[in-house]
């Protein structure tokens, strides 16, 4: 049985080859590569601030509102509470649960609180307009961890919602 062996043309090329394979599955889909990734993260002692962004996808406009998105994760054996945001570029913060307001939002020992849908935090009264993609100070107060600043991003844009087909035209 004869064997064939690969030419000194073919094993030259067969790196740059594998390296076009290899980047070709980097790619990604159009539609989603622009888009910004998670939010800023932040820590205060045990409490951990996860993806936060000011839900701006065109911008604040002064005198309108935006929420803030968030995730906190309170690592600490000790139950504590988010008792107040606040952000020069608003008259306020408000923090919600089930869209009413509230005094502050429980972060339970050990626990995860992802205030993007039962419970959040909506800066009124905003003092400027600005564009998506500008970074705003935020602090947050807690009752037992120290507080802590972090730059937001106002951004990103809003992703559309899946429509359900069986009501699509």
């Amino acid at each position: 049985m004869r064997m064939i062996k690969p030419g000194r043309r073919t094993i030259r090329w067969l790196p740059v080859l594998l390296a076009m394979l290899t980047l070709a599955g980097c790619g990604g889909w159009a539609p989603f590569q622009d888009l910004p990734g998670g939010g800023v993260d932040a820590e205060s002692g045990q409490v951990r601030i996860d993806d936060m962004w000011v839900d701006g996808p065109h911008g604040l406009t002064a005198g309108g509102s935006a929420p803030l998105r968030l995730a906190i994760t309170n690592a600490s054996p000790t139950a504590d509470t988010l008792v107040g945001v606040s952000t020069p570029i608003a008259e306020r913060a408000v923090l919600e649960q089930n869209g009413q307001p509230v005094a502050g939002i429980a972060l339970p020992a050990s626990g995860f609180d992802d205030l993007e849908w039962r419970t959040g935090v909506e800066l009124e009264g905003l003092r400027t307009s600005l564009a998506a993609g500008t970074y705003i100070p935020v602090t947050l107060r807690f009752a037992h961890a120290a507080p802590v600043t972090v730059r937001a991003a106002i951004g990103p844009l809003a992703v559309p919602e899946p429509q359900d087909p069986s009501t699509s035209a």
